[in-house]
């Protein structure tokens, strides 16, 4: 099987400049061409730059695949976790060998990484508290967590956790990020665009209690005058009367 995958990989070689690609795709071109060193090279320099999460899971994958051509097993475990972990849903690339797709997909279906942050409110300050679960190890390098008081400017802190000076009621806005490999985010518990938020506590609908206590006094007032009415309308000999003596 794995002679098989180093000889498909030479016939999907394609000739192109390494200086018009990214590190990324420069480490598919070698590993294409089994210059499998070349590939990991390219690969490291990636995740010592600056990757999007699309581009992470990418150089996760090749490097699967050359740890998988490689017979090197504690790197393609190391990578197959990490991708799983990240993005379960991924899926290889056509000439990926099905044993390697089917170890992913093994891996897949358990703990997915996931980032949760945590509000907690005293008396004139939040805090703000980040935590990961699932991560396999080397993929989560920095915990991110960003807020905001009502319209403020955004406040940051990385590895440790957030404070601010607010009083619960004022309005809250916050997110976090688990940043992997090249500054991807690999995990995000609410995001920029779509914050947690815990509104102003004056935002909160007030209950019209004036509006309630006349709509009760009418409701009495309109009770009284129909007890009046239906005992004055009423027949002669329903009417109580005095009573009798023998």
């Amino acid at each position: 099987m794995r002679r098989a995958f180093l000889t498909l990989l030479a016939l999907l070689a394609v000739p192109a400049m390494a200086s018009a690609q990214s590190s990324v795709d420069e480490g598919w071109r070698r590993m294409q061409e089994a210059d499998f060193e070349g590939a990991v090279a390219a690969f490291d320099e990636a995740e010592a730059g600056t990757l999007t999460r699309a581009e992470l899971t990418r150089t996760l994958e090749g490097r699967a695949q050359v740890a998988y051509a490689l017979g090197d097993e504690a790197t393609l475990t190391a990578a197959l976790a990490r991708l799983a972990a990240m993005a379960p849903e991924h899926r290889f690339a056509a000439e990926a060998p099905p044993e390697l797709v089917e170890r992913f997909r093994q891996l897949a279906g358990r703990r997915r990484l996931r980032l949760e942050v945590d509000l907690r409110q005293r008396e004139a300050e939040a805090r703000l508290e980040a935590r990961t679960d699932g991560d396999p190890g080397g993929l989560v390098r920095h915990v991110r967590i960003a807020a905001r008081v009502e319209d403020g400017a955004w406040v940051e802190a990385e590895d440790e956790p957030l404070t601010l000076p607010v009083d619960a009621a004022r309005a809250l806005a916050w997110y976090g990020e688990a940043i992997g490999p090249g500054g991807a985010i690999v995990a995000n518990d609410g995001t920029r665009a779509a914050p947690h938020l815990r509104p102003a506590s004056g935002d909160e609908e007030e209950v019209p209690w004036g509006w309630i206590g006349l709509g009760a006094g009418a409701a009495i007032v309109i009770g009284v005058v129909v007890a009046v009415v239906v005992v004055a309308t009423a027949p002669a000999d329903t009417q109580p009367s005095a009573p009798m003596f023998p």
